[in-house]
């Protein structure tokens, strides 16, 4: 469940580059007006604009590793990798790099030019220095047109520039779960050049891949992750350079749908646990401040078996909150208990100020994770996204 909110951000973009791709569209919708607030938010997420796109309607086994690769037929999909490394020295970073693919129309385009596309590419990068207490974040977006930015399924690669994720050369392993893959991105003062090795095969979210966000038809994604990608490599926070390793953690999604007008935004929380065990949850908040009936997640033990999680399984208890220096209040601290897995939570971020402010806002960032399962002591590190609460979404 990632990064819905970032169609504001593709309208924008629709706006800057549609004149290139010499397709006649309706005027694109002003994007100030979708910058908050769930009505507008799910109107623009909404099934009129998925006209002439495949949707996600039914389950379908995963093929692997064309499925690493683009869905063009689709209106959106993205890569998402997020996680926590450290130091050799004891320092403790988080970072988060998104490539998303946004098609602006389903009308095809002539192709008599290179520059002519109707896919739009959208990244996001961020870094948590917690030693430094600093939050980086850069922002790109890119048409797809003349290698500037694109995906492929063979070898997989997906890339915004000098930002990409790709397989690297087999060395000799015989199943998926053995093909390592690198991850690399740089701005002014932060960079990443990263070795991900999944430790099992893709897990599939939802129902058998398919993830339901709402009642409406075609409101779902095709859904599946690599919730435990070891990590090595070098960092680069400010001047310094440092050599890291850890854990990271792959959402991928695609699909043409979106929200419902009665949905608000989401917290998605995605955790690797010390006895090996990982979870991902999203929880859809509506706009009167329920929980929605759609929220849901995965439970997967250590060998990488997935057992679906639905709303009620799950019981969140915010404990604190924080108010954004440029307005909002986000949740700041969970208590998550989940009686089906004997597990109860305490969920607490690194560092209070990983917000995203881009073209929109969002928090995005790093957690620590302590509690008991089956009377046993646990812990942990995660990530944790919220939406819905910037600017003029309600105060909870």
């Amino acid at each position: 469940m990632r990064k819905g909110l970032l169609f504001i951000v593709f309208i924008v973009i629709l706006i800057v580059f549609w004149p290139y791709s010499s397709v006649q569209h309706a005027p694109a919708a002003d994007p100030t007006e979708f910058v908050s607030g769930a009505p507008r938010l799910a109107r623009l997420l909404g099934a009129a604009d998925s006209e002439g796109y495949r949707q996600a309607l039914t389950a379908r086994p995963f093929r692997f590793p064309e499925d690493h690769g683009p869905h063009p037929e689709y209106r959106n999909e993205w890569w998402y990798v997020t996680g926590n490394l450290h130091g050799e020295n004891g320092q403790r970073f988080g970072f988060e790099l998104t490539l998303f693919r946004f098609s602006v129309t389903a009308t095809s385009v002539a192709d008599d030019s290179a520059w002519r596309t109707k896919q739009v590419y959208i990244g996001h990068f961020a870094i948590t220095d917690l030693r430094a207490r600093k939050f980086r974040v850069a922002t790109r977006y890119s048409r797809g047109g003349v290698g500037l930015a694109g995906a492929q399924s063979n070898p997989f690669r997906v890339w915004l520039e000098q930002w990409e994720l790709g397989e690297l050369p087999p060395d000799g392993g015989v199943d998926e779960s053995a093909q390592a893959w690198y991850l690399r991105a740089m701005d002014d003062d932060i960079a990443i050049d990263l070795t991900l090795m999944p430790r099992y095969a893709p897990v599939s979210n939802g129902i058998d891949g398919l993830s339901k966000k709402s009642a409406a038809p075609g409101n779902a994604s095709y859904y599946y992750s690599l919730p435990r990608l070891r990590t090595t490599g070098t960092l680069r926070s400010g001047e310094q350079i440092f050599e890291v390793s850890g854990l990271s953690w792959l959402d991928r999604e695609w699909g043409s749908g979106g929200l419902s007008l009665d949905q608000q935004g989401w917290d998605w929380f995605a955790l690797q646990l010390s006895d090996g065990s990982s979870l991902m949850f999203y929880d859809l908040r509506k706009t009167d401040g329920t929980r929605d009936l759609y929220s849901a997640g995965t439970f997967v033990a250590k060998d990488g078996t997935a057992t679906p999680l639905s709303r009620d399984e799950v019981v969140i208890d915010v404990l604190e909150y924080w108010d954004s220096p440029a307005g909002g209040r986000y949740p700041m601290g969970w208590r998550m208990t989940i009686a089906s897995h004997e597990l109860s939570l305490r969920i607490s971020p690194i560092l209070r100020g990983q917000e995203l402010d881009t073209l929109v806002r969002y928090w995005e960032g790093a957690v620590d994770v302590a509690g008991e399962r089956r009377n046993n002591a646990i812990s942990g590190r995660g990530y944790v996204e919220l939406t819905g609460y910037a600017a003029d979404s309600p105060a909870p």
